[in-house]
């Protein structure tokens, strides 16, 4: 039960952060406050195009190349996003001492493997549809 109880505080605290990093990003961007990679004026000839004529054209990074741009006004609101990914893999990495102060391996096990699936996920090494 204790186990439950650190998740969720976590869960709790992190959430509670992202909403916050998520709503502050966006007020940045949309009141202009951080020059976007994208001006707001150019965003409807865009709308329309694939992805990969999206991409070409506006020069956006793929996967992980965000954080070169995360301090220009669209892609700063990643930051948030990013982090509320994240929460999951901090939650399972705190309670994971407690699991093994409890002597309960299986748990630990499962615990470290979902760990290992998330950061393998978020490290973009395995890719699907390119």
């Amino acid at each position: 039960m204790t186990e439950q109880k650190i998740y969720a505080a976590w869960l709790d605290t992190g959430t509670r952060i992202g909403f916050i990093l998520l709503v502050a990003t966006f007020f940045v961007y949309a009141c202009g406050v951080a020059t976007p990679h994208i001006p707001f004026a150019d965003l409807p000839k865009y709308w329309g195009l694939p992805v990969d004529a999206y991409l070409a054209a506006t020069k956006a990074p793929t996967g992980w190349g965000w954080l070169a741009l995360a301090a220009q006004g669209d892609y700063m609101n990643f930051v948030g996003i990013a982090f509320l990914g994240s929460i999951t893999m901090a939650c399972y990495a705190r309670v994971l001492p407690a699991l093994f102060a409890e002597r309960d391996y299986l748990y630990s096990a499962i615990a470290i493997a979902e760990l290992a699936i998330l950061a393998t996920s978020a490290s973009g090494l395995i890719g699907a549809g390119r």
